[in-house]
């Protein structure tokens, strides 16, 4: 393969493809390759010799602006003692604001000893003040408890890994102190800089040799009693995006991975104490595997609830109201460089994170959004070609039209702490665990709401949980309480409802509340001491509501028929319905007379109206298929005529 030998200052402003990449100084004179909102792909390995420490252009290779670098191949074979620097930066930071990190590069300086080629280690002392566009200076560090902004000085007390499975609770976090002592795959905590409540966004600047190749991480299968799910701090390892749909559903060598939760915790408590700090994990669940070969359309975005941002301590108490951070869809598909995660294991193996799973995702055009990308539900995706089929995308622009269908419930203990929970419907799930749509719950708190899914004989507990929607069906929610408590239990959202109604239903009391989230009163519940894992549902059905109470088959779909009209508008060039009744239609479906499928829609939700397009189809009759909620079918011929 030809070896690319840079030997002057070269400003890359467009996609570049290479099959090996060196950048050394020529003589005393830098050389240096500045990456500007694009992708430097190259297949196989990097080396590169570090420019004078008495410029400001010591690095070899600068991405900024989003710009990314991608290596393909399996193996990595990097090496040099010279710098890749890339930003990243915290939307909200202070000396007491913890955030969970990933490096992008090892340690390429002396340690005693020339470091090999591949992926040295990483630490504090990758860490860089930004001086300017290409300037910077290594971080300081304190052994004091907080650290400050100008200049740069990170706090070292606060620098631990978490490398081998466990629980919150156990704690298996490892000191790193101002070490390289964080093997490449695995993340490592952090705390701010500044002494601002809140503070400031803050730029950390990362230097040195650029990761790659595969990187295995042990998990663990959720174990104890009560049963929690274990963890290990892991992460995005690249200078580039990783595709977490790509990495979860990369089997068989990541089979053992069961969901991702991301640290939260509100950064406006100025301590360093967590009796005092309300935090605590999200959990974020991939959803189904995206196979159509192109992850910027907007499909599969999986499914995120927020921390419940609850104090952390063994007697489950907590220190007074405490608000939930946002409720929105957060766009967690696509892991930004520099981003910690939790890996949790659905059973006791490894994971592997591969080049294969790099992507070309750029963050919000705003600026960098560490720890929660965030997304624009009226925005359209937009791609480019790169090298090697690596396609290029904005967070930004992901439509939220391709959410899962399903509902957000928030149950609120005490008018204190607040629970996020989702129950989201697809035709892939089961009642039971299925594996990339359901999250379990973090950490064990002594109040708390969750989903026990499983059998009678093995419930585990879930903020996430899919199942196979049916209008019959009494979906358990379990509440776990470790005092007389009041619950209100809020339904904040619903995203395309396969249902016409959901109520909370008290099995003991036989009794029904309405979950409405048009501005209606919460359910509200109040309840001694216990665990209700058995006794609450979620249904769909109300026996005290006429509408609600099963007909015979035939006597429903005539009700349905005589309540449900068609209408071919030719001059409009559209199939017109009238829905009065509001009949929740999941799908609906067009064919032409030799039975090609012209027109498909899933999820309708209960529209009293809808309208199809048939512009685009040829003179003739075409069969229109409805089906509700109920699995009720309604026919019609349809005569298209657009000439």
């Amino acid at each position: 393969m030809k070896n690319l030998l840079l030997f002057s200052t070269l400003l890359l402003t467009t996609l570049g493809a290479f099959a090996q990449l060196t950048v050394k100084p020529n003589g005393a004179s830098d050389s240096y390759v500045y990456v500007n909102d694009q992708i430097v792909y190259v297949t196989q390995e990097i080396n590169l010799t570090r420019n004078s420490t008495l410029n400001d252009t010591e690095a070899s290779i600068y991405l900024r602006n989003n710009g990314q670098l991608i290596q393909g191949g399996t193996t990595s074979s990097n090496s040099g003692d010279g710098h890749l620097s890339v930003q990243q930066n915290t939307p909200e930071t202070n000396a007491w604001a913890y955030y969970y990190w990933a490096s992008p590069v090892g340690y390429s300086g002396n340690l005693g000893a020339p470091q090999p080629a591949g992926n040295p280690w990483a630490g504090v002392k990758n860490i860089y003040e930004p001086l300017g566009v290409t300037a910077a200076q290594q971080a300081a560090t304190t052994t004091g408890r907080d650290g400050t902004i100008s200049p740069m000085t990170i706090s070292t007390r606060w620098l631990y890994t978490f490398k081998t499975p466990g629980t919150e609770a156990l704690g298996n976090y490892t000191r790193i102190n101002s070490g390289t002592a964080v093997p490449p795959g695995f993340g490592f905590t952090m705390k701010g800089v500044g002494l601002v409540t809140p503070g400031p966004d803050q730029v950390y600047e990362f230097r040195g040799r650029p990761n790659s190749g595969t990187f295995t991480i042990p998990v663990a299968a959720p174990t104890g009693v009560p049963v929690e799910g274990q963890m290990t701090l892991a992460g995005n390892p690249y200078p580039s995006a990783l595709d977490l749909n790509k990495l979860f559903y990369d089997s068989p060598d990541n089979d053992a991975l069961g969901t991702f939760w991301y640290y939260d915790e509100d950064r406006t408590v100025a301590s360093h104490y967590y009796t005092d700090k309300p935090y605590g994990y999200g959990v974020y669940t991939i959803g189904a595997e995206d196979t159509d070969g192109d992850p910027y359309n907007g499909n599969n975005l999986g499914t995120y609830v927020a921390a419940p941002f609850y104090i952390w301590n063994s007697a489950g108490n907590h220190g007074g109201s405490v608000a939930t951070s946002s409720n929105s869809d957060l766009n967690k598909r696509f892991a930004p460089i520099g981003q910690g995660i939790m890996f949790v294991g659905a059973a006791t193996g490894t994971v592997k994170i591969k080049n294969a799973h790099r992507v070309f995702f750029k963050e919000d055009t705003a600026g960098s959004v560490f720890q929660r990308p965030g997304t624009n539900e009226n925005g359209e995706v937009s791609t480019e070609n790169s090298p090697d089929g690596i396609l290029g995308a904005d967070s930004a622009n992901i439509s939220a039209d391709n959410r899962t269908s399903g509902m957000r419930l928030w149950v609120v203990f005490d008018e204190a702490i607040t629970r996020d929970m989702v129950l989201n419907f697809s035709d892939q799930a089961t009642d039971g665990y299925d594996r990339g749509l359901d999250g379990m719950s973090p950490l064990g708190l002594k109040t708390d709401a969750y989903f026990p899914v499983g059998n009678d004989n093995n419930r585990l507990p879930y903020v996430i949980s899919t199942i196979n929607f049916a209008a019959n069906k009494q979906v358990p929610i379990a509440f776990k309480l470790n005092k007389t408590t009041d619950i209100q239990v809020y339904l904040k959202e619903e995203i395309k409802k396969p249902y016409q109604q959901a109520y909370l239903f008290d099995s003991q009391e036989n009794t029904y509340q309405n979950l409405s989230i048009n501005g209606g009163r919460p359910s509200i519940i109040n309840l001694p001491a216990g665990t209700y894992d058995n006794r609450f549902f979620i249904v769909f059905r109300n026996p005290n509501v006429k509408k609600d109470i099963p007909q015979s088959e035939l006597e429903a779909k005539n009700t349905v028929l005589a309540n449900v009209n068609f209408f071919q508008n030719n001059p409009q060039h559209q199939l017109e319905v009238k829905n009065p009744e509001g009949y929740t239609i999941k799908s609906a479906a067009v064919y032409d007379m030799s039975g090609k499928l012209v027109i498909s829609e899933k999820n309708l939700g209960a529209n009293n109206t809808y309208s199809f397009y048939t512009g685009n189809l040829s003179d003739g009759v075409y069969l229109v298929k409805l089906m509700t909620a109920d699995d009720i079918a309604i026919d019609y011929k349809a005569i298209v005529h657009n000439q």
